[in-house]
């Protein structure tokens, strides 16, 4: 499999200019072979001409050496036949690649022209003229041996044009293969600059540009979610603080009527101020989610006992858990751990009050300290309502609430896991969840040990 664009690009162009000249050669042959071979016939039949005039009037001695001087000067092979067979034989080849057959022929008065070589260059072609003499009819052979050089450049011009014209044009379809997926990219690039993340490009190749337009399709996936989160997140937030809003302007507008009791009132006063408290913590918690999203958060890691922690959280909380007749249940041997306590404190803070929240009564909570594997997990489990397998996916998304009403009632405001998964992952750790409708819920996070 070629994963390399430079070696894709540069076997494209190796077959194209395989390919351009590897079809330019028979296109070639057909365009001049039978000009060249025209053009040499018609040159040596004039000149095999004059030859027979001269020769014919030579004495018998003399002719023998006025041939010798012709091959020499022409540098051509020259044979003549008469009926006995070869009477003179002068040049470079020692026999010609006419038959007998063909010289009889030939002193019948016969034209052969025989060639010997695949391209059409001037040492491919033997001739045989007719000899006309006042003794006897005789054959002329001739053969070149060299080349018209200016006819010879013209086909070796005309072969590398034709070469390079079919191989551009194979050049040009074959990088089709690596324009066609940035044409690709370039319109999904549209799309997205225009809020279209619904990308979809097809491409098997496994090189650079294979792997750029998945990556892009992952990145153009991955800011479709961001963009959904965002519109989900702006719907949330409104609602979040239009519901305790409206719930304090409906208070206050009852509290403007005459003729309230001082019981009434007082009532109306805790829901309102229930609900101020309410924006408080859910302006706080965006405030603190966002500064540790921006990376901002005052990040202080130190050396403390985790046990300890666990145990002060615990009593911090007793009078929400001991005021549901909860039983407590610790296994917390002796840890110690390097990192932040602040923001540990309110990973812990956030899902022990969850347990607590969605415990009935006279439940069971336990917190339970493992160490192993170079990690430290702390399990917090309990007895309570547990959580649906469709919303356990989901609970650490912001605002999500599985149980709204229950949640509405014990004043959350669906950040709270948020930001517990958020803090754990700035301390490379994770976070898990089992639980199981009316079986319970188990917590386990696992930190770094040192």
């Amino acid at each position: 499999m070629i994963k390399s664009i430079n070696f894709k690009i540069l076997l494209i162009f190796i077959v194209a200019l395989v390919v351009g000249f590897g079809l330019s050669i028979p296109i070639t042959v057909s365009v001049f072979q039978n000009q060249v071979t025209q053009s040499i016939r018609d040159e040596y039949a004039m000149r095999s001409g004059l030859i027979a005039d001269v020769y014919s009037r030579l004495a018998p001695t003399e002719r023998g050496h006025y041939l010798n001087q012709l091959s020499e000067k022409m540098k051509v092979s020259l044979w003549i036949y008469d009926r006995n067979g070869l009477r003179y034989a002068y040049g470079q080849t020692s026999k010609p690649n006419l038959s007998d057959d063909e010289i009889r022929l030939v002193r019948g008065g016969a034209e052969i022209i025989r060639s010997t070589s695949v391209l059409p260059l001037p040492t491919s072609l033997q001739m045989g003229f007719p000899l006309r003499t006042a003794d006897e009819p005789l054959a002329l052979v001739i053969h070149p041996e060299s080349s018209n050089m200016y006819l010879l450049f013209t086909i070796m011009g005309s072969f590398i044009l034709i070469a390079l014209a079919i191989g551009s044009f194979k050049f040009i379809l074959f990088t089709r293969v690596v324009v066609k997926p940035l044409k690709a990219l370039t319109a999904a690039t549209q799309k997205v600059a225009k809020g279209d993340y619904n990308i979809v490009l097809q491409t098997k190749s496994k090189d650079e540009l294979g792997v750029l337009s998945k990556q892009f399709q992952q990145m153009a996936y991955e800011v479709g979610q961001v963009e959904r989160m965002r519109q989900e997140f702006v719907s949330n937030v409104s609602h979040e603080i239009q519901t305790p809003l409206a719930s304090i302007s409906g208070f206050v507008s009852i509290l403007q009527k005459d003729g309230l009791d001082e019981a009434e009132q007082l009532r109306c006063l805790n829901i309102i101020r229930e609900e101020s408290m309410r924006l408080s913590r859910l302006s706080e918690n965006m405030l603190r989610l966002a500064t540790i999203d921006s990376n901002h958060y005052p990040f202080h890691p130190s050396l403390f006992r985790l046990d300890r922690q666990l145990r002060r959280i615990v009593i911090a909380a007793e009078p929400q858990w001991a005021d549901k007749h909860l039983n407590i249940h610790f296994k917390l041997p002796k840890t110690a751990i390097h990192a932040d306590e602040d923001l540990l404190n309110q990973v812990w803070l956030n899902i022990f009050s969850n347990s607590i929240k969605f415990t009935p009564e006279g439940g069971d909570i336990s917190i339970e300290l493992v160490s192993g594997n170079e990690k430290i997990g702390v399990v917090i489990r309990d007895t309570g309502i547990g959580i649906a397998e469709e919303d356990r996916k989901r609970v650490f998304e912001r605002f999500y609430m599985a149980d709204k009403s229950h949640n509405r009632e014990a004043g959350g405001s669906g950040l709270g896991l948020a930001i517990v998964k958020r803090v754990v992952e700035l301390h490379s750790g994770s976070i898990e969840i089992d639980s199981a409708v009316g079986k319970g819920t188990a917590v386990t996070v696992f930190l770094p040990a040192m």
